[in-house]
């Protein structure tokens, strides 16, 4: 089943390219539109929170709402999910980044000179002025870049993120399409049970961690709790005040979905310890 995460600059082509690997491949190509609705709905938002948080011009009141924390994982448990379930392309939202450990995830690239990146928007916006059009991807360049180093601490400009980087002003979309469907195929993208039960853990592991913060807020005595999975078997490592709210967090790792085993390191500290 073929995952594949694809980073695009605006105007280079990438939605061309990935619209025609979907095609080929028989792919769901997951839209911007679909993620902002799932993860609005799952934070209780208006889908045009999400959707600012992540182009930019988000309101005092918006980032109020859906902390930067707290967006971040919920982003990354939709995208794991997404990828877990196969034959997917996964357009943004990081997924080049939340996937880089993922063996048989093939990550993608899609840039192409300013100039030619202008002309596309000037098209597809029907803009005249070639000024407007570079302002306008400066904007969503920047949005883009905020967000990604905000939540994951990476840009997405680092070219070890990324299996094939394709420049769009040389190879054409068909080129590009044929490029990304061979590179699914190569032995060194294959997915096997281990890179399976990789993905899975990474997908409990980001359960565990939004069941562990929706409980444990800031003030509960509680701090820094980390989840560590491996073959579904989690080791909880942190700080407590009382041996309840480490009993207590075993508690509810033991009783999710996928965990075989609890083994919980947590410590009970007395006194300032930043709880």
């Amino acid at each position: 089943m073929p995952v594949i995460a694809m980073t695009r600059e605006m105007g280079s082509g990438g939605r061309e390219v990935a619209q025609g690997v979907c095609e080929q491949l028989g792919l769901t190509l997951i839209l911007h539109e679909m993620v902002e609705r799932d993860l609005a709905e799952r934070l209780a938002v208006p889908e045009s929170t999400i959707h600012h948080r992540f182009e930019g011009g988000a309101s005092l009141r918006e980032r109020w709402q859906v902390g930067s924390s707290r967006l971040a994982q919920y982003t990354a448990e939709e995208i794991l999910e997404l990828a877990h379930k196969g034959d997917v392309l996964i357009r943004g939202w990081g997924a080049c980044v939340l996937l880089r450990d993922v063996p048989h995830v093939a990550r993608v690239r899609v840039c192409a000179p300013m100039p030619l990146r202008e002309r596309n928007v000037m098209q597809r916006r029907g803009l005249e002025d070639a000024r407007a059009a570079r302002r306008e991807i400066e904007r969503n360049d920047d949005a883009h870049r905020r967000t990604l180093q905000a939540q994951f601490g990476l840009g997405r400009e680092d070219p070890l993120l990324y299996d094939l980087v394709l420049n769009t002003e040389r190879l054409s979309i068909d080129t590009c399409v044929r490029l990304v469907s061979d590179l699914t195929e190569s032995p060194e993208l294959r997915e096997t049970e281990a890179s399976r039960a990789a993905l899975a853990d990474q997908v409990l592991g980001a359960h565990i961690r939004i069941k562990l913060d929706e409980r444990f807020t800031a003030g509960t005595g509680v701090s820094a709790i980390e989840a560590t999975v491996h073959g579904g078997k989690v080791v909880l490592r942190g700080t407590v005040i009382h041996s309840t709210l480490a009993a207590e967090a075993g508690s509810i790792v033991g009783t999710l979905p996928g965990v075989r085993d609890v083994d919980n390191r947590i410590e009970v500290v007395h006194g300032p310890h930043g709880l």
